[in-house]
């Protein structure tokens, strides 16, 4: 965990809430695209094959304690969005910058790839639910999948990529890469769900309205380009770990 943010607030250390980090192992203020593909060890099944740092703002238990997460699975998924598996890309594009969800959110968000979930009752909700103690609490974040095709960042952060809608991707965006989507799991302890909030939480109320979540991609080429073309492109059901749906990512 850091406070930095090497999109929102590139080069200044410190400067932003508390982060959690996932993918490579020496991401923070002043990684760049560059520096992630070819330096740093990955937390990722695959190892420094994929070497892309996600990064989610940090749970606060009512202790005021950070929550230390359990797991986060990311998923990189055909058939969302309106797009069909063979629209997808055959490449994928490294050094792209990729935000979801409102970190400035006081409330449900209105347009919402983001919400919680108690394992135990399987029902969401855009605030942190009440989980009892031994549960999991999960957070869900869907990114956007549809990219101009060339800005790897925009301004703001977001006006580079754009959501799939029944028709597809719209036509100012109409490079269509996998959903990519982010399961992130904590282990609900003694007292339950009751007083947590994300670090990002910067209002009174239920905590959990500002989840959102990073990504900046450093894949391997030639890796990249097997589960795209063997799994994703093909709607196949390639488990965690797989570049085909027979074969196991060897590192």
């Amino acid at each position: 965990m850091n406070y930095d943010d090497s999109i929102v607030f590139p080069g200044q250390p410190g400067r932003a809430h508390l982060h959690v980090y996932f993918g490579n192992t020496g991401s923070n203020a002043f990684s760049t695209a560059q520096s992630l593909l070819t330096s740093g060890n990955s937390t990722c099944d695959g190892g420094t094959s994929n070497r892309s740092s996600y990064w989610l703002p940090a749970m606060i238990d009512a202790g005021n304690r950070a929550v230390v997460p359990a797991g986060m699975g990311v998923y990189y998924k055909s058939g969302y969005q309106g797009i069909e598996p063979q629209e997808i890309s055959p490449t994928f594009p490294n050094g792209l910058k990729i935000i979801a969800g409102d970190a400035r959110a006081t409330g449900p968000q209105s347009v919402a790839p983001v919400s919680w979930e108690c394992r135990a009752t399987g029902e969401r909700s855009a605030a942190i639910p009440a989980c009892p103690q031994g549960s999991y609490l999960q957070g869900h974040v869907e990114f956007p999948q549809c990219w101009d095709g060339i800005n790897l960042d925009s301004p703001d952060h977001q006006s580079h990529m754009a959501y799939g809608r029944n028709g597809g991707c719209p036509a100012s965006h109409p490079v269509a890469l996998p959903d990519i989507t982010l399961n992130i799991d904590y282990v609900v302890g003694a007292g339950g769900t009751a007083g947590w909030r994300l670090s990002s939480d910067m209002y009174s109320g239920p905590g959990g309205y500002s989840l959102h979540a990073d990504i900046i991609t450093a894949w391997d080429p030639a890796i990249s380009s097997q589960w795209l073309n063997n799994c994703t492109r093909q709607n196949a059901d390639c488990g965690v770990g797989q570049i085909s749906d027979t074969q196991m990512l060897v590192f």
